[in-house]
């Protein structure tokens, strides 16, 4: 059994972790929204360049009214409202507590694909499931030696990381419904174009442009954007509506959900200091949930 979904989306979550941590700084000197959309409209366009080459704008041509609308559905769930929100939700909790909340994904995409697609679990990918968001749980959640514990939980750090939760969740099982004969390369370009056209028109009511300027003169902060957006939105998302395409709805969004056990390993290395044993347990936990969840 080939598992090019389940694996695809391992990737996608890898290369997401590395993304979350490059962007964090972005993020807080220009705001969720900014930052979202200039990874969106940077990606776009090296998507756009790349069905052009690949040849397959005629697939998108020819592809159904409502398969178009589904993907762009789900690209203003997932990009628009779940990253923008994600992104808001690091800027006031820091990656790992956003990521944390990120994990509730699952939950609300095995609960649309029960009640849209039909999907259903296995016992057994059940458990495999359950064991990965333990282990995901125990490396992100706050310990008691975390002094930062107390008040980094906001109240509003907390709804956007719901919000984002949500907005990723639904936007799997949305994006899965609309892929059925569109390939995943112009589906993933569909998806991006739906996101800018949602954030440039937020902006548009907003009136509130200026940053992008001030963005486009920043050549240090564009050095992490670009990279990360190339990493985390071109090659991370492609990996991501593959995972979405070939892997079914529930498990694709557990999976996606394991960024935080790469962001401890990234930060280990960063930081030049070993896991804690929660940490290692944890990731041994997900790892071990991961072999349940895929090997038949």
């Amino acid at each position: 059994m080939m598992l090019y979904g389940e694996l695809a989306c391992l990737g996608s979550a890898f290369l997401w972790a590395i993304t979350l941590n490059l962007m964090s700084g972005p993020i807080e000197r220009y705001g969720a929204r900014v930052i979202n959309l200039a990874k969106c409209g940077i990606a776009a366009v090296m998507l756009g360049i790349t069905v052009l080459l690949a040849g397959q704008t005629g697939a998108m041509l020819a592809a159904s009214p409502r398969d178009l609308t589904l993907i762009g559905i789900s690209g203003l769930l997932g990009l628009v409202l779940g990253d923008t929100a994600l992104f808001a939700s690091v800027a006031r909790l820091g990656v790992h507590r956003s990521l944390l909340l990120q994990s509730l994904a699952p939950v609300f995409t095995a609960l649309l694909a029960a009640a849209w697609l039909g999907e259903r679990l296995t016992a057994i990918q059940g458990l495999g499931a359950a064991v990965i968001l333990a282990g995901v749980l125990l490396v992100v959640a706050p310990g008691r030696a975390d002094t930062r514990s107390a008040a980094g939980w906001s109240i509003a750090g907390i709804l956007f990381g719901l919000i984002a939760a949500f907005g990723q969740g639904s936007g799997v099982v949305v994006a899965k419904e609309g892929m059925a004969e569109i390939p995943t390369l112009s589906a993933t370009f569909l998806r991006l174009a739906a996101s800018v056209a949602g954030l440039v028109l937020i902006d548009l009511l907003l009136r509130r442009g200026g940053r992008y300027v001030e963005l486009a003169r920043d050549g240090k902060t564009l050095g992490r954007v670009v990279p990360a957006t190339f990493l985390g939105t071109y090659v991370a998302l492609y990996l991501m509506m593959a995972g979405v395409k070939f892997a079914p709805a529930a498990i694709a969004a557990v999976l996606l959900s394991t960024p935080p056990v790469f962001s401890l390993v990234i930060e280990s290395v960063l930081e030049r200091r070993l896991p804690t044993l929660r940490g290692v347990v944890g990731t041994a936990l997900a790892v071990t949930g991961v072999a349940i969840l895929v090997v038949p």
